[in-house]
């Protein structure tokens, strides 16, 4: 399930909550009030073993090849 990053329109309190794409964004913790969801990162989480070897293992994420990168 993606975490999301909201802040109050109405407090400004800033805080993080869970729920499904589908679901409509939660009213703030704080006072109730309606909420923005901030702009962020993507988290990336690899398995075991390093940043290269799980690059290499995984094509670069373009089709190991068929990008025309050459690797």
């Amino acid at each position: 399930m993606p975490t999301y990053e909201y802040q109050c329109q109405a407090c400004k309190n800033e805080f993080t909550a869970m729920h499904k794409i589908s679901e409509a964004a939660p009213n703030c913790p704080n006072c109730g009030g309606d909420v923005r969801k901030k702009l962020s990162a993507p988290a990336v989480h690899s398995g075991s073993g390093s940043r290269k070897e799980t690059a290499m293992s995984q094509g670069h994420g373009c089709g190991a090849g068929a990008c025309g990168c050459r690797h």
